[in-house]
C-alpha cells in the first residue's frame, strides 16, 4: 500500500490515537492498522536519525515529534542513529559521525525521551548487522533502485554520497532496523519517519512478503508494517528540504546566536514560509503562540513588524535549543 495523504476519517482516528501530536504528519501507509487499540500490546515504534551533522530545524522537529509519540503510545520504541549507514552513504569523516552520534543520543534524553523505555542504538549493533546479512537474499539491485531516496540526485550534485554499493549498504541497514522488532515478538510495527524515506518501509514489506513465501527459507515472521510520516520542513531558500547536508538551506544547532539571528531575520522572500513552517514544528511553542505567528506571517506585507517581532522570538527560542545541543556535547 503506498503513502498517502492523510484524508479527513483517518485525521481523526489519528488523533484519537495520539492527540495534538497527529498533526505533525501528513502521510501515512496503512498505520491505522497497526494503531489499533486491539493489537496495541503488540506494537513497536522504529524511527532514527542520521547523525552527519547538528539536528537542523527539520530533524528538531521530527525528535520533539518523537517524544510526543512515545508519551502518546506507552509503546516499545527504538531510536536508531545510522552511524555506520551515514559512513557508507555520505562524504563524511567517521570521528565526525560518532561525536554526532553520542551527542544526539544525549540530546534526545535532554529532550525528554524516555531513555529507559526506549531502546537507542547505532548501526554499531550486532544483532543488526547480522538481520541485515540474512535480509540481503531477499532482495535485488533492482528493488535498490526502485525504491530510493527521491533528493538522492540533489544529494549528488552536491558531492554529498559515498559510492553506489555504500547508498545500498546503508539502505540494507536501515531495512534491517524496521524489521527488527519481529526478532523480538512483535506483529505490528509502526515505521515513523519523513515522507522522503518512505521506501524503507517499501522495501522492509517485500522482506517480509517475501520471507514468508520462502518456505524452508524462511525466517519466520508474521505480521505488518504500518507508517506514519512527519511533515517535511522546506528549506530556506527555496530548497525543498531543510538539509544538514545543504548549509545553505537550514539552520542548525551549531550555530551561533548570530548566524541563527541572520538566517531567521533575512527578509528573503523565499526563506519566509520555511521559517513559519520552523516555528509551527520545531519552536515547542503552545498552539496560542503558533497560531500568533501565522497571522502575523499572513499580514507581513501589511504589518512588518509583527512579524519580525515573531522570528526574532524564534531565533530566541532555536538559540535556546542550539545551547541544549552544545551542552550534550562529548
Amino acid at each position: 500500500m503506498p503513502a498517502k495523504p492523510i484524508g479527513q476519517r483517518s485525521t481523526e482516528t489519528l488523533a484519537g490515537q495520539l492527540g495534538t501530536t497527529a498533526v505533525r504528519f501528513t502521510h501515512l501507509d496503512d498505520a491505522v492498522t497497526v494503531l489499533d487499540p486491539e493489537v496495541r500490546n503488540s506494537l513497536a515504534v522504529v524511527t532514527g536519525f542520521g547523525p552527519t551533522n547538528a539536528p537542523t530545524a527539520g530533524t528538531l522537529s521530527v525528535m520533539l515529534g518523537a517524544v510526543e509519540l512515545q508519551r502518546r503510545l506507552h509503546a516499545p520504541m527504538t531510536v536508531v542513529i545510522s552511524d555506520l549507514g551515514a559512513w557508507n552513504s555520505r562524504n563524511v569523516p567517521w570521528s565526525t559521525l560518532v561525536r554526532v552520534r553520542d551527542q544526539m543520543f544525549a540530546f534526545l534524553a535532554a529532550l525528554g525521551l524516555d531513555v529507559d523505555k526506549a531502546h537507542l542504538r547505532s548501526h554499531l549493533d550486532h544483532d543488526n548487522l547480522i538481520r541485515a546479512g540474512r535480509i540481503a537474499r531477499y532482495l535485488s539491485r533492482s528493488d535498490f533502485q526502485e525504491n530510493r531516496e527521491s533528493l538522492l540526485e540533489l544529494y549528488a550534485d552536491h558531492g554529498l554520497l559515498g559510492s553506489e554499493t555504500g547508498v545500498v549498504v546503508d539502505s540494507l541497514y536501515t531495512v534491517a532496523d524496521v524489521l527488527a522488532p519481529f526478532d523480538s515478538g512483535a506483529t505490528n510495527i509502526l515505521m515513523v519517519s519523513g515522507m522522503e524515506e518512505a521506501y524503507f518501509t517499501d522495501l522492509a514489506r517485500l522482506v517480509l512478503n517475501r520471507q514468508a513465501e520462502a518456505g524452508d527459507l524462511s525466517l519466520g515472521w508474521n505480521g505488518q508494517i504500518g507508517a506514519l510520516y512527519f511533515r517535511v520542513l522546506e528549506g530556506l531558500a527555496g530548497y525543498p528540504k531543510m538539509s544538514k547536508s545543504i548549509p545553505a538551506s537550514s539552520i542548525h544547532l551549531n550555530m551561533a546566536p548570530s548566524e541563527i539571528a541572520d538566517r531567521i531575520m533575512s527578509d528573503d522572500e523565499a526563506s519566509e514560509p520555511a521559517i513559519l513552517s520552523a516555528i509551527e514544528l520545531s519552536s515547542g511553542w503552545d498552539s496560542t503562540d503558533i497560531d500568533r505567528a501565522r497571522v502575523a506571517f499572513t499580514e507581513r506585507a501589511e504589518h512588518p513588524d509583527a512579524w519580525r517581532k515573531v522570528r526574532r522570538e524564534f531565533g530566541d527560542t532555536f538559540a535556546q535549543f542550539a545551547d541544549l545541543w552544545q551542552e550534550c556535547a562529548p
